[in-house]
């Protein structure tokens, strides 16, 4: 992939790390919208960005309800006990 040429009518979508003004920006319209539709949420955000990447930034770093942090006592033994119960199996039949 080379250099979109100057006369190319496709937008060049930013793909370097995302600045707190963005994270605001994507922060707003979903507090307004809601997270849904998210290639129109990059256009109609006024957003350089791709769908995809704006709905990943959403789930994985500015949703209020992620729990940031060391996992408390109680889940640590949980996660014992099921794998005590169950081992390393992923599928379950």
């Amino acid at each position: 992939m080379g250099p979109k040429k100057e006369g190319s009518s496709k937008k060049v979508m930013n793909r370097g790390a995302w600045t707190a003004e963005e994270d605001k920006i994507l922060s707003q319209y979903i507090k307004l919208h809601g997270p849904r539709r998210w290639k129109t949420l990059s256009i109609q955000s006024g957003l350089n960005r791709c769908g995809k990447s704006c709905r990943l930034r959403w789930l994985n770093y500015l949703r209020p309800n992620i729990k940031r942090g060391n996992i408390s006592e109680a889940e640590e033994d949980l996660i014992l006990r099921l794998h005590k119960l169950l081992g390393n199996r992923f599928q379950f039949k």
